[in-house]
């Protein structure tokens, strides 16, 4: 089953942070190691070991890379795998590190032989193609993910579905809260038009008072 909670914060993803951040740390570390090594083996000056282990950087460098994207894609996914699927994921990871073991030790010793050895041949034929060493190292980041229906994958869903609920808890709050303010400044308009209004007629009784009086004035002074 796969999730897609990338807008989500603060959910604890299915794959733990303690597989997680330990590869993430490895991996940047071995693909910068090995963009390093592959620059300094291109020198001139340059011993035959060194040679041959900046010959295997590339593909390395590129499976490596698949990893580091592989696993964050994982962890921010929520991906997760059958068992059986994370089994076969794992074994091929096991399979690609122990080919490039028996491949590239050989020509690291005082003494390397002569031409291809036959695991130097296998592993050439296999992981010198660019598209199978970023797909063997998406594998790798696979060979991480967490069994389907484990504790952690329902731990994650479990999270995401309270958050679902906060979220919405909160979005209701909110409206409610917008509504009662937009009641509260119609019911402070009224009342400000009411005052108005208030004050408006008592200035107008007030006007038609004094002006009684005045004609009540001039009624007086005409009869003297």
């Amino acid at each position: 089953m796969l999730q897609m909670p990338f807008s989500r914060k603060g959910v604890p993803y299915a794959m733990s942070a303690r597989a997680y951040y330990p590869n993430l740390v490895v991996v940047s570390v071995l693909l910068l190691g090995s963009v390093i090594l592959n620059s300094v083996a291109q020198g001139a000056d340059v011993s035959v070991q060194l040679q041959a282990a900046g010959s295997y950087a590339l593909p390395v460098t590129l499976y490596l890379f698949a990893a580091l994207i592989g696993l964050i894609f994982v962890r921010r996914s929520g991906l997760t795998l059958p068992a059986a699927a994370q089994a076969i994921c794992r074994a091929a990871s096991a399979l690609v590190l122990v080919t490039l073991l028996v491949a590239l030790v050989p020509y690291l010793l005082p003494s390397p032989p002569e031409g291809m050895t036959l695991p130097a041949t296998l592993f050439w034929a296999v992981l010198g193609l660019p598209v199978v060493d970023l797909a063997l190292g998406f594998v790798y980041a696979l060979a991480w993910a967490p069994i389907t229906g484990s504790a952690e994958d329902v731990n994650a869903r479990e999270a995401a579905e309270r958050l679902r609920e906060r979220e919405a808890q909160e979005q209701e709050a909110s409206l409610k809260a917008s509504s009662e303010a937009r009641a509260r400044r119609r019911a402070e308009r009224a009342r400000r038009a009411e005052e108005k209004r208030a004050a408006k007629a008592e200035k107008d009784r007030g006007g038609k008072a004094e002006k009684g009086q005045g004609k009540q004035g001039k009624k007086g002074s005409s009869k003297h």
